[in-house]
């Protein structure tokens, strides 16, 4: 029987899906390209790290000169040396300034009169490299020179990874040759069943093999003026045959597959942002908003973790890696991963739980990451680990609405029970005689700040909240007399955690083992204890808190993670903890607590402030100072075994989502957004999803507003506090859900 439709239900439904189609178009719209998010030129002798690239399969990075790559992998394969240098007249020519995009890199040098451009790009699906190569003649008259392209491109497999790369500085002998009547040398080790090829799109004049390795030469005369580019491609793997024939098919098309590169990786990036695509399990909001600080920042976040997102590890099908591609390029660490929490549970849902799973089951005191070749984790039980694994369980839960996995059970326990252990964990730390958790030494904290030991205050205040959040959970499931347990034992530690603080310094204090306090002046107390008991701070305290943040650790364009008033400053001269950089994740953090004091001016013009580094490139593994003054420049770190690439710069969209917005859900209370006051700023995130529906979050002169989407094909049930125009039930302050309903 067709059904009946009434002309009014007819027009209702068009209107419905005319509104629909308008804001997807508007969301489309609000998503920048990737080339609007690109870095400027930088002078090449100012950068302390090379930019670079990535792709599903791995990474590599310039190095100095106009066309060498280093540190290049495709996990299991990795490169001992670089891919080979350019020379002009038997010189290296001038490296002059260099171009992040996420897509490529740009070099720009110079040798004498003849200017070099080049753009290196990764196909994004395959183990290879695209070389592009201008060369200008800027001179009076006309000029004939030698350019000459050295070609390394020697391999090994290595089956188990770890924090340090591992490269076989002396590899099976590699055989060379040239074939395709001097287009392409291959490289070939037999023994260890890898091979590699270059191929060029334009003929070279001489094509050399010799062990290992090759030359490519021309011999070039340019007019004043004229330019002549070279374009060639490097592909990595096992089979001869197939290195082979991708090499010539990338070189044959080359326009073709490097203009290929930079589409795929905005189908990629504007996924992200889309509901039911076929790449992520979820999709992220997309901010609308004329603050074009926040907007940059807020991208180019998102930016940061697609640089890290990769899809051929053998034991996953999505890994997101903490770094790349210096160190840890097979790895997640739990720390890195918890700084973008909820980013994770509403983009990849089903990785995140995956993920949990594997870590719950492996046991999370058995290392502080997944390594993703062999699936086992990595390194020892780590301070951070029982809130990292804390935060990432209670962001999935609360994002995705997924109550059954509280009962799953993983290795005997239920999950509930796993967070229940992991919450009450740190009595087992507790020291004879003491009330505080003992946490160990510097290597188990911040790895530098000798004084930062034993009893923090850190990680004891985290203890606090992960008590009080399972007492929530455990009622919620009906265990009423565990919940009051776990209340008792947290209102017990919470005054031992609040008498660490120094007061009228803003600082907290930690306690060693042999009963001395020690001023520690570092932002992980403000950021750890600023985001677990916010409200159990009197105000003056927060006051002096962020008095001491802004005055000692703030800068014009980034931040110190230690003061340099700190009495271990000089030992702890590290760009991610120390007092001449930060880790990427604490501006971000630093931004969540200003917001969780209500300081939203401050939290604002902060982040305004820090959106000036991302026109260097992505957000690293941290950022370094360049000088002692609050005007100091700021530039990515490479020193103190930092990384180009980092997923802990997911941390400002976790920030600008969770804080600026107010997305904090709540599985139990059906609650979206805890605070509802103004924020300072206009804009909107579009299909943020909380379980099955998507909500529209606006912030602007009344504060924060939601309102929910409607299916056109199954009507919106009742709101249950929120009304059209998504103002709030008042008498909590909170906005809440309306019941669950399958978005279609």
């Amino acid at each position: 029987m067709m059904p009946r439709f009434s002309f009014r239900n007819v027009c209702c439904l068009v209107a419905t899906l005319g509104i629909l189609l308008i804001e997807a178009e508007a969301s489309l719209a609000q998503i920048p390209t990737l080339e609007q998010l690109a870095g400027e030129w930088q002078d090449a002798a100012s950068v302390r790290a090379f930019p670079a690239l990535n792709n599903t399969l791995g990474a590599a990075q310039a190095r100095q000169g106009v066309l060498a790559l280093t540190n290049v992998s495709f996990p299991p394969i990795t490169m001992a040396h670089d891919t080979g240098a350019l020379l002009i007249d038997g010189q290296a020519p001038k490296l002059e300034q260099v171009r992040w995009f996420p897509y490529q890199v740009l070099r720009r040098g110079t040798a004498g009169d003849i200017t070099i451009d080049s753009a290196i790009r990764m196909p994004y699906e395959a183990r290879g490299l695209l070389f592009h190569v201008v060369l200008t003649n800027t001179a009076a008259s006309s000029r004939s020179f030698e350019v000459k392209i050295n070609l390394s491109a020697n391999t090994s497999r290595h089956d188990r990874w770890g924090y340090v790369i591992p490269k076989d500085e002396n590899p099976h002998p590699f055989s060379a040759r040239a074939v395709d009547e001097g287009r392409s040398l291959v490289l070939d080790n037999s023994q260890d069943k890898l091979a590699n090829c270059f191929s060029f799109a334009r003929n070279p004049d001489m094509l050399s093999a010799h062990e290992g390795s090759g030359v490519a030469i021309w011999h070039i005369t340019l007019q004043k003026g004229a330019s002549l580019s070279f374009d060639y491609a490097l592909a990595v793997g096992s089979e001869e045959r197939d290195v082979h024939n991708l090499a010539k098919d990338w070189a044959t098309h080359f326009s073709t597959a490097f203009e290929q590169v930079q589409r795929d990786w905005q189908i990629r990036f504007d996924a992200m942002f889309k509901p039911k695509n076929p790449y992520f399990s979820g999709h992220l909001p997309t901010l609308v908003t004329t603050d074009e600080q926040l907007r940059r920042v807020y991208y180019m976040s998102v930016v940061s973790l697609l640089s890290v997102f990769r899809t051929g590890f053998p034991v996953a099908p999505r890994v997101y890696v903490s770094n790349s591609p210096e160190y840890d390029a097979t790895m997640m660490y739990f720390w890195d991963t918890r700084e973008w929490a909820t980013v994770l549970a509403l983009v990849d849902p089903v990785m995140l739980k995956e993920y949990l799973r594997s870590w719950l089951s492996k046991g999370i005191y058995n290392g502080y990451a997944e390594e993703f070749l062999t699936g086992t984790l990595q390194g020892p039980w780590y301070s951070a680990n029982d809130l990292s694994i804390f935060i990432l369980l209670n962001s999935y839960l609360n994002v995705t609405d997924d109550h059954s996995f509280l009962s799953e059970r993983i290795n005997s326990k239920t999950v509930l029970e796993h967070m229940d252990s992991i919450a009450t964990h740190w009595q087992k730390l507790v020291r004879p005689g003491r009330t505080l958790a003992d946490y160990g030494e510097a290597s188990n904290l911040l790895e530098c700040v000798p004084s930062y030991i034993n009893e923090v205050p850190s990680f004891n205040a985290a203890n606090v909240w992960m008590m009080r959040r399972v007492a929530v959970l455990q009622a919620g499931a009906g265990n009423e007399a565990r919940a009051r347990e776990l209340r008792t034992d947290a209102d017990r530690l919470l005054p031992a955690v609040l008498g660490l603080y120094d007061p009228g310094q803003g600082v907290w204090d930690s306690l060693h083992r042999d009963g001395t306090r020690a001023q520690v002046r570092h932002i992980f107390d403000f950021a750890t204890i600023g985001l677990s008991i916010a409200k159990d701070l009197p105000p003056k305290t927060q006051q002096q808190t962020t008095a001491f943040v802004e005055s000692e650790l703030l800068t014009d364009h980034w931040m110190r993670a230690l003061s340099l008033r700190d009495s271990e400053a000089a030992e702890s001269d590290r760009p991610d903890h120390g007092p001449m950089g930060a880790f990427s994740a604490w501006p971000a953090e630093t931004i969540a607590v200003l917001c969780e004091f209500g300081e939203f001016d401050q939290a604002l013009g902060f982040l305004h402030r820090i959106s000036d580094v991302t026109f260097e490139g992505p957000f690293s593994q941290a950022r370094e100072l360049l000088g002692r003054t609050p005007d100091a420049a700021v530039r990515i770190a490479s020193r103190g075994s930092q990384t180009y690439n980092a997923s802990n710069g997911g941390a400002f969209a976790e920030t600008i989502i969770r804080e600026l917005f107010g997305y904090q859900p709540d599985l139990l209370s059906h609650s979206l957004v805890f605070d509802t006051r103004t924020r300072g700023f206009e804009g909107q995130l579009l299909n943020v999803r909380q379980g099955n529906r998507l909500y529209t979050i606006t912030s602007g002169d009344g504060g924060i507003k939601i309102a929910y989407s409607e299916s056109p094909s199954k009507p919106t049930k009742s709101t249950r506090g929120i009304d059209r125009q998504g103002s709030a039930a008042k008498q909590s302050g909170r906005v809440l859900l309306a019941p669950p309903a399958e978005f279609p």
